[in-house]
């Protein structure tokens, strides 16, 4: 039997974060798309999330801030990061974080407007996952196909082309579509299928990953906490008896096959053996795409990205399935085309570079405590060297105060008259906000109108932003950040500014 044909607007392989979320924000933008995952059940690894204010006021924009607040902890529960040369002895440092709740307040009090209008979310990646498949399920342009796995992709002569096939009923089907987008996670099938390499930023980390059960260790600190250890970080109060182990480990230490005795041994146990749930062996190389794009196959997520621990860039996942979703919206639209999707490459991957940097910052600090622990170090030195180079979490994700209002930035967020938030009355697609007296910006609304560029006008008022704000004509991206700004009035070149934003537009020459 030949294979069934299935055509879409965007194939998307993988229902992960950056997978669904790129399928949610083509529906917000009025385009189908059908997402293929291969698993069929839920995740039993429950590594807990933390997800950015910044990136949580991504998710408010399609609907899904509280539906993912709802999944998280408690938002009334601060958290802790606990520095300690091992389980069974007294903390050298502790690293408070405060709770969503206190968040939400201090950043309501925040003048400048710098402070993201949505605190952070702490939440178990299969929990996240389950609620955005939810929404991918609920939505009338969505079409999710799980159980089914992309085999095989490439390029046609207008478009893409891949074979699926369902594990369900072993059939096999072709799908075409004009863009492809591989969400496929690290062991990406989309990645090898188009030829993407990697460019590795660190040697690979290798370490065991255990889940497991212990109500010695889940009630030693009373609340949500990370324990990070001469020997292990151990997440746990997260999700009643139950917690994550990271152990790293030396190929040349032989093989382990009693993880509970591992456990004990590295956690300095001394209760009851803990509950082995799980244990994944992972010898991650830190590494980024060099390439995001290849024609009309596009890498998101941890397809395009690896860390040493899953957990550690659901912010970039989110910013990575957000910021394709509208790109290809654009396109499959007829008002952008290849400049604005070079873009997606451009940003994302940047954006992934600046992660495996930071991430190499944190490493270099536990490597330095797990140095000092093993020369006797006495726990003033220990605290002093953390105080002096250790990173902390950033909670907001808004970035610096400075440029915020600027090209490349987020528009800083104020209250407009009668008390709606800035954020929320952005436009689907772009947005002049126009703080002029005189509404000077709908001349340029009126030119991107008229070539077929969807710009809502926002006249928000010039006694209305917060101080500092950047200019009195802001156009901002779909994904909230700022594309093009003046301290006056209109350009005189409306043109050659939506060229410079969209890319230009295509020229029909007759000859005369």
């Amino acid at each position: 039997m030949p294979a069934r044909v299935l055509r879409t607007p965007v194939l998307i392989a993988g229902a992960g974060v950056s997978g669904a979320l790129a399928a949610l924000e083509l529906a917000h933008h009025g385009v189908p798309s059908l997402v293929v995952e291969r698993a069929r059940k839920r995740s039993r690894y429950p590594d807990l999330l933390l997800i950015s204010g910044r990136s949580v006021e991504l998710l408010r924009r399609l609907g899904l801030a509280e539906v993912v607040r709802a999944g998280g902890l408690d938002p009334d529960s601060p958290a802790d990061i606990v520095w300690s040369p091992a389980l069974d002895r007294p903390p050298v440092l502790v690293w408070r974080l405060p709770s969503a709740s206190e968040l939400r307040q201090t950043y309501a009090a925040t003048p400048d407007g710098s402070a993201p209008i949505e605190p952070y979310v702490l939440i178990s990646g299969p929990e996240l996952t389950s609620r955005l498949r939810r929404a991918l399920h609920e939505s009338p342009l969505a079409d999710l196909r799980t159980g089914w796995t992309l085999a095989d992709a490439w390029e046609t002569q207008d478009g893409v082309a891949a074979t699926v096939i369902d594990s369900g009923s072993g059939r096999q089907h072709v799908v075409e579509a004009s863009y492809l987008a591989g969400c496929d996670g690290a062991q990406s099938t989309v990645r090898r299928c188009a030829g993407f390499a990697m460019e590795q930023f660190d040697p690979a980390a290798p370490n065991f990953t255990v889940y497991f059960a212990s109500a010695e260790v889940a009630r030693r600190w009373g609340g949500p906490s990370a324990w990070i250890t001469a020997g292990a970080t151990v997440i746990s109060g997260h999700d009643g008896d139950r917690c994550v182990a990271q152990l790293p480990f030396s190929p040349d230490t032989g093989a382990f096959t009693d993880h509970a005795e591992l456990l004990r041994r590295r956690l300095g146990l001394s209760g009851e053996p803990p509950e082995i749930l799980a244990v994944v062996q992972r010898d991650t190389v830190p590494a980024v795409a060099r390439a995001y794009r290849k024609g009309r196959v596009f890498l998101a997520g941890q397809a395009a990205h690896q860390t040493e621990s899953p957990a550690d860039d659901v912010d970039s996942c989110i910013g990575d399935g957000i910021g394709l979703g509208w790109r290809l919206a654009a396109a499959f639209h007829g008002w952008a085309g290849d400049h604005l999707l070079g873009g997606y490459a451009e940003e994302r991957r940047r954006r992934a570079v600046l992660d495996r940097k930071r991430a190499r910052r944190a490493l270099a600090t536990r490597d330095h405590f797990q140095r000092l622990v093993e020369q006797g170090a006495d726990p003033e030195r220990l605290a002093e060297a953390l105080r002096q180079d250790g990173p902390r979490l950033d909670l907001a994700g808004t970035g610096p105060a400075a440029p915020a209002g600027t090209p490349g930035h987020r528009p800083p967020a104020f209250l407009l008259d009668g008390g709606d938030q800035l954020f929320d009355r952005l436009g689907p697609q772009f947005t002049l906000v126009d703080l002029t007296r005189e509404e000077a910006g709908r001349p340029m609304v009126r030119a991107a109108r008229a070539r077929g560029i969807p710009v809502r006008h926002l006249p928000a008022g010039e006694a209305a932003a917060p101080a500092g704000w950047s200019g009195h004509l802001l156009l901002v991206r779909p994904d909230q950040q700022v594309a093009w700004c003046s301290s006056g009035g209109a350009p005189s070149d409306v043109d050659g500014v939506l060229d410079d934003v969209i890319g230009p537009r295509k020229r029909i020459h007759e000859n005369t």
